[in-house]
């Protein structure tokens, strides 16, 4: 485990932030070679998944097409033995503070701009997720939850044969256009500026602003012919702004249930 975190550090210490569109970097090789194809080996089959549409609030017709296992306490429970011992031990070290203070480090410059020196920057919590996009999805551009601090989106490709299925960064066509929240807008309101190749083994990280526009063009039939669109999705939040908005969730959820 010590090796893999280090090797993960290390590759964060090597990473370079790009500011066009917003503060973000592609990174290759996070995990070490032989972890990784040990990681491919282990992803859980279709049935350990639960349909995006079905748990969201947010019923979006094309999150239909959307899987993804919150990795959360006990969520391994449904696993077989040998997958539940991979990722509990992938948990233990991926998920810990060692990691989400390497991933906060690569955007010091950002962090200091927003809140001030170290000691000022807030307390963070991790929450993570196993993803798996079949053919009909798609994401529009939207700038991400204001609790959010950084996104890491972590491409589990066999292969590179779908670089082109990466997420791409946009910028709006009105440049006074901002957005505090996670609204969905048309991709023909917006310019993309790149897109993060979907290649084995690599990473688009961003700092999350009301400008850091992100979206997934949709996924055709002969886009997915071969295998599915997997990915870890890891994000830093700011943990009081977090738990004030999960907070205010529930009592929304309470009033509803009343009335």
């Amino acid at each position: 485990m010590s090796l893999l975190l280090a090797h993960v550090e290390n590759r964060l210490r090597e990473a370079e932030v790009s500011l066009e569109p917003y503060p973000h970097y592609c990174l290759e090789n996070v995990f070490p070679a032989d972890y990784y194809q040990l990681l491919l080996k282990n992803l859980p089959g279709n049935d350990s998944y639960e349909n995006l549409y079905e748990v969201t609030t947010l019923k979006l017709d094309h999150f239909r097409h959307r899987d993804q296992r919150d990795m959360k306490a006990g969520w391994t429970d449904v696993l077989p033995p040998e997958q539940k011992a991979f990722w509990d031990d992938f948990d233990s070290w991926f998920l810990g503070s060692d990691v989400a203070q390497a991933v906060l480090q690569t955007f010091s410059d950002q962090m200091r701009a927003r809140f001030g020196d170290r000691s000022d920057w807030p307390e963070v919590s991790v929450e993570s997720q196993l993803i798996r996009h079949r053919a009909g999805y798609y994401l529009g551009p939207h700038s991400d939850l204001h609790t959010k601090l950084v996104v890491l989106l972590i491409y589990l490709a066999p292969d590179d044969r779908a670089a082109h299925l990466g997420t791409s960064l946009f910028r709006p066509k009105d440049p006074n256009f901002t957005c505090p929240n996670s609204t969905h807008y048309p991709f023909e309101d917006f310019v993309k500026v790149k897109t993060a190749p979907y290649k084995p083994n690599s990473m688009l990280a961003f700092f999350r602003s009301d400008v850091s526009f992100h979206g997934l063009e949709p996924l055709s039939d002969s886009d997915l012919q071969a295998t599915h669109r997997d990915l870890i999705q890891y994000v830093l939040y700011d943990k009081a702004a977090r738990e004030q908005q999960l907070h205010e969730r529930r009592l929304a959820t309470a009033r509803q249930g009343a009335s």
